[in-house]
């Protein structure tokens, strides 16, 4: 064993923590690599091998299998923002709104611009029921049993 397997160790860890943090699917090859690189240290392959096979093998991992693993390990991973528990909410108009007006919603303590096609008085509930850049679109909230 000599100390080269140290190197590869430090490396392993701090790749692994970088995977941990950024969560990108890019440093974690190399973890996989070093690990390759321990295994070669081990059995006493010379040193200039060890890092070819690691550089190889890194870039192999990181072009062949990072966007597959992004595609099916990481599909779910949609980050929620507060805005997205603004949709659908019921909040009171601050000002009317038309056509051809915009109007404005307190949503927890930030006044909105609200637009909406159809026309609504101050005072009235509305539902965001989607979100453009900085304005909510909403329309006129309707109680159940309003409709039958």
């Amino acid at each position: 064993m000599t100390y080269f397997v140290w190197i590869w160790l430090a490396i392993l860890i701090l790749s692994t923590i970088l995977e941990l943090i950024s969560l990108q699917m890019v440093s974690i090859w190399f973890t996989f690599s070093s690990v390759v690189a321990i295994i070669l240290d081990l059995c006493g392959v010379i040193i200039w091998v060890q890092v070819l096979v690691f550089c190889v093998l890194a870039l192999v991992l990181l072009i062949c299998l990072r966007r597959f693993s992004i595609k099916y390990l990481l599909k779910g991973d949609k980050t929620k923002t507060n805005v997205d528990s603004i949709l659908n909410g019921t909040y009171k108009l601050l000002e009317e709104i038309d056509e051809e007006k915009a109007g404005s919603i307190k949503v927890n303590g930030v006044v909105w611009t609200a637009i909406s096609k159809q026309k609504i008085k101050a005072g009235e509930k509305v539902v965001v029921t989607k979100i453009d850049g900085n304005k909510l679109i909403v329309k006129k909230f309707e109680e159940k049993g309003e409709n039958e």
